[in-house]
Protein backbone atom coordinates (compact mmCIF):
# COMPACT_ATOMS: atom_id res chain seq x y z
CA UNK A 1 0.00 0.00 0.00
CA UNK A 2 1.22 3.57 -0.78
CA UNK A 3 1.70 5.94 1.90
CA UNK A 4 0.28 8.98 -0.35
CA UNK A 5 -2.13 9.28 -2.87
CA UNK A 6 -1.94 12.51 -5.11
CA UNK A 7 -5.44 13.36 -6.75
CA UNK A 8 -5.64 15.84 -8.95
CA UNK A 9 -9.13 16.93 -10.50
CA UNK A 10 -9.06 18.85 -13.63
CA UNK A 11 -11.33 19.68 -16.46
CA UNK A 12 -10.08 21.78 -19.11
CA UNK A 13 -6.59 23.01 -17.41
CA UNK A 14 -3.92 20.78 -19.55
CA UNK A 15 -1.13 23.13 -19.14
CA UNK A 16 -1.57 23.86 -15.67
CA UNK A 17 -2.37 20.17 -14.61
CA UNK A 18 0.99 19.56 -16.35
CA UNK A 19 2.46 21.95 -14.32
CA UNK A 20 0.77 20.64 -11.52
CA UNK A 21 1.84 17.18 -12.15
CA UNK A 22 5.81 18.16 -12.53
CA UNK A 23 5.81 19.32 -9.24
CA UNK A 24 4.78 16.50 -7.16
CA UNK A 25 7.33 14.47 -9.23
CA UNK A 26 9.79 16.38 -8.27
CA UNK A 27 9.07 16.70 -4.60
CA UNK A 28 7.53 13.36 -3.62
CA UNK A 29 8.27 10.75 -1.04
CA UNK A 30 9.07 7.11 -2.40
CA UNK A 31 5.68 5.57 -1.93
CA UNK A 32 3.72 7.97 -3.72
CA UNK A 33 0.72 7.60 -6.29
CA UNK A 34 -0.22 10.05 -8.35
CA UNK A 35 -3.74 10.41 -9.98
CA UNK A 36 -5.57 12.88 -12.12
CA UNK A 37 -9.07 12.78 -12.25
CA UNK A 38 -9.91 14.08 -15.78
CA UNK A 39 -13.62 15.50 -15.48
CA UNK A 40 -14.41 15.16 -19.21
CA UNK A 41 -11.61 17.66 -20.20
CA UNK A 42 -11.55 18.05 -24.28
CA UNK A 43 -8.48 20.19 -24.25
CA UNK A 44 -6.18 16.85 -24.84
CA UNK A 45 -5.05 16.71 -20.77
CA UNK A 46 -4.94 12.77 -20.98
CA UNK A 47 -2.80 12.70 -23.97
CA UNK A 48 -0.44 15.87 -22.50
CA UNK A 49 0.30 13.92 -19.39
CA UNK A 50 0.30 10.28 -21.52
CA UNK A 51 3.08 11.96 -23.40
CA UNK A 52 5.27 14.37 -20.71
CA UNK A 53 4.73 12.33 -17.51
CA UNK A 54 3.32 8.83 -18.17
CA UNK A 55 3.91 7.76 -14.57
CA UNK A 56 1.03 9.85 -13.63
CA UNK A 57 -2.43 7.67 -14.03
CA UNK A 58 -5.20 9.38 -15.39
CA UNK A 59 -8.38 8.58 -14.16
CA UNK A 60 -11.26 9.58 -16.85
CA UNK A 61 -15.04 10.30 -16.73
CA UNK A 62 -16.99 10.39 -20.02
CA UNK A 63 -18.42 13.52 -19.55
CA UNK A 64 -18.17 16.92 -16.91
CA UNK A 65 -19.43 16.19 -13.65
CA UNK A 66 -17.96 18.79 -11.34
CA UNK A 67 -14.98 18.97 -9.00
CA UNK A 68 -16.58 17.06 -6.35
CA UNK A 69 -17.44 13.91 -8.56
CA UNK A 70 -14.11 13.74 -9.63
CA UNK A 71 -12.10 14.32 -6.86
CA UNK A 72 -14.62 11.35 -5.18
CA UNK A 73 -13.70 9.10 -8.64
CA UNK A 74 -9.92 9.46 -8.03
CA UNK A 75 -10.04 8.99 -4.34
CA UNK A 76 -12.28 5.51 -5.48
CA UNK A 77 -9.09 4.57 -7.22
CA UNK A 78 -6.26 5.43 -4.97
CA UNK A 79 -4.88 3.11 -2.72
CA UNK A 80 -2.89 4.79 -0.27
CA UNK A 81 -3.05 5.13 3.53
CA UNK A 82 -3.38 9.10 2.87
CA UNK A 83 -5.39 10.81 0.16
CA UNK A 84 -4.09 14.51 -0.76
CA UNK A 85 -6.81 16.45 -2.90
CA UNK A 86 -4.40 18.77 -4.89
CA UNK A 87 -6.33 21.67 -7.07
CA UNK A 88 -4.41 21.76 -10.63
CA UNK A 89 -4.02 25.37 -9.87
CA UNK A 90 -1.46 24.33 -6.98
CA UNK A 91 2.78 24.22 -6.70
CA UNK A 92 3.79 21.91 -3.69
CA UNK A 93 6.92 23.37 -2.03
CA UNK A 94 10.31 21.09 -1.83
CA UNK A 95 9.00 18.82 1.41
CA UNK A 96 5.63 19.54 1.60
CA UNK A 97 4.85 16.53 0.96
CA UNK A 98 7.12 14.56 2.58
CA UNK A 99 5.68 17.02 5.94
CA UNK A 100 2.06 16.16 5.43
CA UNK A 101 3.34 12.06 5.79
CA UNK A 102 5.25 13.00 8.86
CA UNK A 103 2.23 14.63 10.14
CA UNK A 104 0.26 11.52 10.10
CA UNK A 105 2.56 9.04 11.32
CA UNK A 106 3.53 11.30 14.49
CA UNK A 107 -0.19 12.11 15.23
CA UNK A 108 -2.32 9.11 15.32
CA UNK A 109 -5.44 11.67 15.82
CA UNK A 110 -5.31 13.30 12.77
CA UNK A 111 -7.69 12.79 10.41
CA UNK A 112 -7.39 15.80 7.98
CA UNK A 113 -4.41 17.99 7.45
CA UNK A 114 -3.70 21.02 5.05
CA UNK A 115 -1.41 22.92 3.76
CA UNK A 116 -0.11 26.71 4.49
CA UNK A 117 -0.91 28.29 1.78
CA UNK A 118 0.40 31.14 -0.30
CA UNK A 119 -0.19 33.58 -3.39
CA UNK A 120 2.02 33.54 -6.45
CA UNK A 121 3.27 36.90 -4.90
CA UNK A 122 4.06 35.04 -1.50
CA UNK A 123 1.83 36.62 0.49
CA UNK A 124 -0.49 34.24 2.66
CA UNK A 125 -3.86 32.48 1.83
CA UNK A 126 -6.35 31.74 3.57
CA UNK A 127 -5.69 27.92 4.74
CA UNK A 128 -8.24 27.09 6.77
CA UNK A 129 -10.16 28.52 10.18
CA UNK A 130 -13.21 27.79 12.16
CA UNK A 131 -16.75 26.77 11.10
CA UNK A 132 -18.13 29.50 9.17
CA UNK A 133 -21.04 31.62 10.51
CA UNK A 134 -23.53 34.31 9.17
CA UNK A 135 -21.05 37.66 9.77
CA UNK A 136 -18.29 35.43 8.39
CA UNK A 137 -20.33 35.02 5.42
CA UNK A 138 -21.44 38.74 5.78
CA UNK A 139 -18.10 39.26 5.59
CA UNK A 140 -17.70 36.99 2.07
CA UNK A 141 -20.42 38.26 0.51
CA UNK A 142 -19.87 42.12 0.85
CA UNK A 143 -16.28 42.12 0.36
CA UNK A 144 -15.54 43.06 3.73
CA UNK A 145 -13.43 39.72 4.98
CA UNK A 146 -10.20 40.30 3.20
CA UNK A 147 -10.10 43.27 5.71
CA UNK A 148 -10.49 41.18 9.00
CA UNK A 149 -7.00 40.47 9.42
CA UNK A 150 -6.61 44.51 10.90
CA UNK A 151 -8.83 43.57 13.56
CA UNK A 152 -7.37 40.75 15.01
CA UNK A 153 -5.79 40.91 18.11
CA UNK A 154 -2.52 38.87 17.17
CA UNK A 155 -1.14 37.77 14.35
CA UNK A 156 -0.22 34.17 15.41
CA UNK A 157 -1.70 32.02 13.00
CA UNK A 158 -3.18 29.14 14.48
CA UNK A 159 -2.92 25.47 13.19
CA UNK A 160 -5.37 23.81 14.79
CA UNK A 161 -8.54 24.73 13.14
CA UNK A 162 -12.05 23.08 12.24
CA UNK A 163 -11.53 22.73 8.66
CA UNK A 164 -8.98 23.16 6.15
CA UNK A 165 -8.89 24.62 2.50
CA UNK A 166 -9.50 21.72 0.00
CA UNK A 167 -6.70 23.35 -2.45
CA UNK A 168 -4.25 20.97 -0.71
CA UNK A 169 -6.15 18.52 2.05
CA UNK A 170 -4.72 15.34 2.88
CA UNK A 171 -7.82 12.84 4.25
CA UNK A 172 -6.52 9.71 6.45
CA UNK A 173 -8.07 6.73 4.69
CA UNK A 174 -10.21 5.62 7.32
CA UNK A 175 -11.62 9.09 8.11
CA UNK A 176 -12.25 9.38 3.94
CA UNK A 177 -14.27 5.77 4.28
CA UNK A 178 -15.91 7.38 7.65
CA UNK A 179 -16.60 11.02 6.82
CA UNK A 180 -16.15 11.10 2.85
CA UNK A 181 -16.74 10.68 0.01
CA UNK A 182 -17.00 15.07 -0.83
CA UNK A 183 -20.90 16.04 -0.76
CA UNK A 184 -20.90 16.23 -4.79
CA UNK A 185 -24.74 18.17 -3.86
CA UNK A 186 -22.04 21.79 -3.67
CA UNK A 187 -21.89 23.65 -7.20
CA UNK A 188 -17.92 24.23 -6.22
CA UNK A 189 -17.27 24.93 -2.86
CA UNK A 190 -17.64 24.42 0.76
CA UNK A 191 -17.08 20.01 0.15
CA UNK A 192 -13.56 21.17 2.13
CA UNK A 193 -15.55 22.61 4.83
CA UNK A 194 -18.25 20.00 5.08
CA UNK A 195 -16.14 16.33 5.36
CA UNK A 196 -13.67 18.70 7.79
CA UNK A 197 -16.50 18.86 10.63
CA UNK A 198 -17.41 15.84 9.88
CA UNK A 199 -14.16 14.39 10.82
CA UNK A 200 -14.25 16.54 13.63
CA UNK A 201 -17.39 15.40 14.16
CA UNK A 202 -16.37 11.55 14.70
CA UNK A 203 -13.32 12.77 17.07
CA UNK A 204 -10.54 13.30 14.74
CA UNK A 205 -8.24 16.39 14.77
CA UNK A 206 -8.01 18.73 11.66
CA UNK A 207 -4.81 21.10 11.09
CA UNK A 208 -2.55 22.60 9.09
CA UNK A 209 0.80 21.13 8.22
CA UNK A 210 2.76 24.15 9.07
CA UNK A 211 6.02 22.98 7.84
CA UNK A 212 3.50 21.87 4.12
CA UNK A 213 3.85 24.56 1.86
CA UNK A 214 1.53 25.02 -1.22
CA UNK A 215 1.38 27.82 -3.74
CA UNK A 216 -2.22 28.03 -5.15
CA UNK A 217 -3.19 30.50 -7.75
CA UNK A 218 -6.65 31.13 -6.15
CA UNK A 219 -9.56 30.88 -8.31
CA UNK A 220 -7.29 29.80 -10.95
CA UNK A 221 -9.33 27.22 -12.07
CA UNK A 222 -12.73 29.19 -11.59
CA UNK A 223 -13.26 32.30 -10.87
CA UNK A 224 -13.29 35.23 -13.71
CA UNK A 225 -13.82 38.97 -13.79
CA UNK A 226 -11.17 40.22 -11.42
CA UNK A 227 -12.30 37.96 -8.35
CA UNK A 228 -10.64 34.95 -6.49
CA UNK A 229 -13.80 33.46 -6.34
CA UNK A 230 -17.18 32.53 -8.29
CA UNK A 231 -20.18 34.62 -6.27
CA UNK A 232 -22.56 33.10 -8.41
CA UNK A 233 -21.09 29.20 -6.94
CA UNK A 234 -19.69 30.33 -3.87
CA UNK A 235 -22.41 32.68 -2.34
CA UNK A 236 -25.06 30.00 -2.72
CA UNK A 237 -22.74 26.97 -1.49
CA UNK A 238 -21.93 28.65 1.67
CA UNK A 239 -25.67 28.85 1.83
CA UNK A 240 -26.50 25.54 1.36
CA UNK A 241 -23.61 24.22 4.15
CA UNK A 242 -25.09 26.71 6.55
CA UNK A 243 -28.67 25.87 6.12
CA UNK A 244 -27.35 21.82 6.67
CA UNK A 245 -25.13 22.66 9.50
CA UNK A 246 -27.03 25.61 11.35
CA UNK A 247 -30.76 24.35 10.36
CA UNK A 248 -34.01 25.87 8.02
CA UNK A 249 -34.66 28.54 10.28
CA UNK A 250 -31.36 29.90 10.40
CA UNK A 251 -31.41 29.52 6.56
CA UNK A 252 -34.28 31.53 5.85
CA UNK A 253 -32.97 34.39 8.08
CA UNK A 254 -29.42 33.95 6.46
CA UNK A 255 -30.76 33.99 2.96
CA UNK A 256 -32.76 37.42 3.09
CA UNK A 257 -29.64 39.15 5.07
CA UNK A 258 -26.99 37.51 2.08
CA UNK A 259 -29.09 38.88 -0.56
CA UNK A 260 -29.62 42.09 0.98
CA UNK A 261 -25.73 42.52 1.29
CA UNK A 262 -25.12 41.16 -1.75
CA UNK A 263 -27.39 43.91 -3.41
CA UNK A 264 -25.81 46.57 -1.57
CA UNK A 265 -22.25 45.36 -2.60
CA UNK A 266 -23.80 45.66 -5.98
CA UNK A 267 -25.37 49.10 -5.65
CA UNK A 268 -22.35 50.49 -4.18
CA UNK A 269 -19.89 49.05 -7.23
CA UNK A 270 -22.52 50.39 -9.75
CA UNK A 271 -22.40 53.79 -9.04
CA UNK A 272 -19.00 54.67 -10.39
CA UNK A 273 -17.83 51.28 -12.12
CA UNK A 274 -20.16 48.69 -14.66
CA UNK A 275 -17.65 46.42 -15.63
CA UNK A 276 -17.54 42.23 -15.84
CA UNK A 277 -16.93 42.40 -11.96
CA UNK A 278 -20.14 44.43 -11.46
CA UNK A 279 -22.14 41.47 -13.73
CA UNK A 280 -20.38 38.48 -11.96
CA UNK A 281 -22.02 40.04 -8.20
CA UNK A 282 -25.18 40.26 -9.85
CA UNK A 283 -25.09 36.51 -10.86
CA UNK A 284 -23.80 35.85 -7.28
CA UNK A 285 -27.02 38.28 -6.03
CA UNK A 286 -28.96 35.97 -8.65
CA UNK A 287 -28.23 33.01 -7.31
CA UNK A 288 -28.39 33.51 -4.01
CA UNK A 289 -31.50 34.74 -4.70
CA UNK A 290 -32.93 31.14 -6.34
CA UNK A 291 -30.76 29.18 -3.85
CA UNK A 292 -33.68 29.41 -1.53
CA UNK A 293 -31.57 27.72 1.14
CA UNK A 294 -31.43 24.41 -0.15
CA UNK A 295 -28.55 22.06 -1.41
CA UNK A 296 -27.61 22.73 -5.12
CA UNK A 297 -28.52 19.87 -7.12
CA UNK A 298 -27.21 21.04 -10.80
CA UNK A 299 -23.98 20.61 -12.58
CA UNK A 300 -21.91 23.26 -13.88
CA UNK A 301 -18.79 22.57 -16.36
CA UNK A 302 -16.34 24.88 -14.58
CA UNK A 303 -12.88 24.32 -15.05
CA UNK A 304 -10.76 22.98 -11.84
Amino acid sequence: MPDLSVIIPTFNTASMTLRCCRAVLASMPDGTEVIVADDGSSDGTAELLATEVPVVRVVGLESNRGFATAANRGAEAASGRIILLLNSDAIVSEGALRSVVAAFDADPTLGVAGARLSNENGTPQWSGGRAPTLPWMIGVVSGTGRFARFFRRSARIQSEVDWVSGAAMAVRCEVWAAAGPLDERFRFYCQDIDICLRARQAGWRVRIVEEARVVHGLGGTVARDGLQHDPARLWPDLLDWGTAHYGRRWGAVARWVLVGVALMRVACRALYRRDETTLALVRGAKSLWSSRARPAQTRVSVPH
